[in-house]
Protein backbone atom coordinates (compact mmCIF):
# COMPACT_ATOMS: atom_id res chain seq x y z
CA UNK A 1 0.00 0.00 0.00
CA UNK A 2 1.16 3.34 -0.94
CA UNK A 3 0.39 7.17 -0.49
CA UNK A 4 -1.50 8.17 -3.19
CA UNK A 5 0.52 11.85 -2.63
CA UNK A 6 4.11 10.93 -1.88
CA UNK A 7 4.09 7.39 -3.14
CA UNK A 8 5.42 6.15 0.38
CA UNK A 9 5.18 2.89 1.38
CA UNK A 10 1.99 3.16 3.76
CA UNK A 11 1.25 -0.62 4.09
CA UNK A 12 2.00 -1.06 7.85
CA UNK A 13 -0.14 2.02 9.73
CA UNK A 14 -3.11 0.01 9.31
CA UNK A 15 -5.89 1.13 11.82
CA UNK A 16 -9.00 -0.69 11.89
CA UNK A 17 -12.65 0.79 12.43
CA UNK A 18 -13.76 2.14 15.25
CA UNK A 19 -17.10 3.94 16.01
CA UNK A 20 -16.21 4.54 19.72
CA UNK A 21 -13.75 7.46 19.02
CA UNK A 22 -15.23 8.60 15.49
CA UNK A 23 -13.47 6.28 13.02
CA UNK A 24 -15.77 4.80 10.80
CA UNK A 25 -14.03 2.75 8.45
CA UNK A 26 -10.56 1.33 8.10
CA UNK A 27 -7.98 2.65 6.65
CA UNK A 28 -3.97 4.18 6.13
CA UNK A 29 -1.97 6.61 7.38
CA UNK A 30 0.81 8.44 5.90
CA UNK A 31 2.65 10.63 8.68
CA UNK A 32 4.76 12.33 6.02
CA UNK A 33 1.82 13.83 4.27
CA UNK A 34 -0.74 14.00 7.18
CA UNK A 35 -3.31 12.46 5.36
CA UNK A 36 -5.58 9.61 5.97
CA UNK A 37 -6.51 7.06 3.43
CA UNK A 38 -9.62 5.53 3.94
CA UNK A 39 -10.05 1.03 2.73
CA UNK A 40 -12.98 2.37 0.51
CA UNK A 41 -11.09 4.93 -1.37
CA UNK A 42 -8.01 3.00 -1.99
CA UNK A 43 -8.80 0.30 -5.35
CA UNK A 44 -8.18 -3.79 -3.66
CA UNK A 45 -5.46 -5.59 -4.90
CA UNK A 46 -6.82 -8.42 -6.79
CA UNK A 47 -6.81 -12.15 -5.44
CA UNK A 48 -6.38 -15.66 -7.03
CA UNK A 49 -10.15 -16.33 -5.76
CA UNK A 50 -12.00 -13.56 -7.46
CA UNK A 51 -14.61 -13.85 -9.94
CA UNK A 52 -14.35 -10.99 -12.59
CA UNK A 53 -17.30 -9.00 -12.63
CA UNK A 54 -18.51 -7.38 -16.12
CA UNK A 55 -20.92 -4.61 -16.98
CA UNK A 56 -23.96 -5.96 -19.21
CA UNK A 57 -22.02 -4.18 -21.92
CA UNK A 58 -19.10 -6.15 -21.87
CA UNK A 59 -21.09 -9.03 -21.36
CA UNK A 60 -23.76 -8.96 -24.58
CA UNK A 61 -21.62 -6.45 -26.11
CA UNK A 62 -24.23 -4.69 -29.11
CA UNK A 63 -26.61 -7.42 -28.34
CA UNK A 64 -30.24 -6.12 -26.97
CA UNK A 65 -30.58 -5.88 -23.37
CA UNK A 66 -33.93 -6.70 -21.99
CA UNK A 67 -37.55 -6.60 -23.98
CA UNK A 68 -38.98 -3.66 -25.24
CA UNK A 69 -42.17 -2.81 -24.01
CA UNK A 70 -43.92 -2.55 -27.49
CA UNK A 71 -43.12 -6.43 -27.42
CA UNK A 72 -45.57 -7.25 -24.51
CA UNK A 73 -49.04 -7.22 -23.59
CA UNK A 74 -50.22 -8.00 -20.40
CA UNK A 75 -53.74 -8.81 -21.81
CA UNK A 76 -54.29 -12.18 -24.55
CA UNK A 77 -55.18 -10.52 -27.93
CA UNK A 78 -56.99 -11.52 -31.02
CA UNK A 79 -54.50 -11.16 -33.22
CA UNK A 80 -51.63 -13.44 -33.49
CA UNK A 81 -49.35 -10.27 -32.77
CA UNK A 82 -50.85 -9.33 -29.46
CA UNK A 83 -50.69 -13.36 -28.41
CA UNK A 84 -47.12 -13.59 -29.10
CA UNK A 85 -46.59 -10.02 -26.98
CA UNK A 86 -48.99 -11.73 -24.36
CA UNK A 87 -46.21 -15.12 -23.93
CA UNK A 88 -43.49 -13.29 -24.09
CA UNK A 89 -45.29 -10.97 -20.81
CA UNK A 90 -45.93 -14.47 -19.57
CA UNK A 91 -42.27 -15.55 -20.09
CA UNK A 92 -40.95 -12.85 -18.41
CA UNK A 93 -43.55 -13.12 -15.84
CA UNK A 94 -42.77 -16.67 -14.87
CA UNK A 95 -38.73 -15.82 -14.93
CA UNK A 96 -39.65 -13.70 -12.03
CA UNK A 97 -41.59 -16.17 -10.07
CA UNK A 98 -45.14 -15.17 -11.30
CA UNK A 99 -47.37 -17.75 -12.62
Amino acid sequence: MHCPKCDADIGDTWESADPSVGILSGGWYCAACDIAVAEHEFPREPLPDDVPIMSASEFLGDRRRGTPISELASQPGTTDEQQAKYENFKRIARSWGYD
